[in-house]
């Protein structure tokens, strides 16, 4: 038995449900880090390629410069670093994670409402990871957050949707059935040669798929 599984069993004898929670979390949190220079990162396969090849990519990519990441935690705080020369925005519905957003231009609202914030084909890029099925889980709602994404991404910018294509883990099949997804094209992303990528997680137990879409020009 590791010694955080002791620490959690012993924690939940002699204290109060609510903090042996959140004491559970920050347990959760360090078995789940990895230091990168100065900064914790979630030590997940999908967060790897994230960070090592889907956002050095755009980095390095001068025509995508107004970007918008969708949802924060403390694993995204360093992404702030990624984007220094960059017009980098962050949405969020939960004020108390604004900490971990853009410094600059940080939205506290659902993406449904992103429109109110900003003026249709502002954006050149939008990365959409890790809230489908964690926050937007109807069908209205997942319809809404595509049509948001398709009215504030300029002709040719791009959309990265990355999400957990497992059963539990998806409300309803996303690809097939979400209407404003299909106003999109998919989009050939060059480093990993591929419109789609799917990362494998045995530990967790979840397959992570990132699709790739461009929003056409002639739209």
């Amino acid at each position: 038995m590791s010694v955080i599984t002791k620490l959690k069993d012993a924690v939940k004898v002699i204290l109060p449900e609510r903090i042996v929670w959140r004491m559970q979390s920050l347990l959760h949190e360090m078995a789940t880090r990895r230091l990168r220079g100065l900064d914790f990162h979630l030590n997940h396969p999908d967060r790897v390629i994230l960070e090592d090849n889907i956002i050095p990519y755009f980095v390095a990519c001068s025509e995508f410069n107004k970007i918008l990441f969708v949802g924060c935690e403390w694993f995204t705080k360093p992404y702030g670093k990624y984007f220094k020369n960059k017009e980098y925005w962050t949405i969020e519905i939960d004020s108390r994670k604004a900490k971990y957003g853009s410094k600059k231009h940080h939205i506290i609202d659902a993406l449904q409402n992103l429109s109110n914030y900003v003026e249709n084909n502002y954006f050149d890029l939008i990365f959409y990871n890790g809230v489908f099925g964690f926050g937007i889980n109807t069908k209205e709602d997942t319809e809404e957050s595509f049509w948001q994404c398709f009215k504030c991404l300029r002709p040719g910018g791009v959309l990265v949707f990355g999400w957990n294509d497992k059963p539990e883990f998806k409300p309803f099949p996303v690809i097939e059935e979400c209407e404003n997804l299909k106003r999109f094209k998919p989009y050939i992303f060059p480093p990993l040669a591929a419109t789609e990528y799917t990362v494998e997680d045995d530990r967790f137990q979840y397959g992570h798929r990132f699709n790739f879409y461009i929003k056409p020009v002639s739209s």
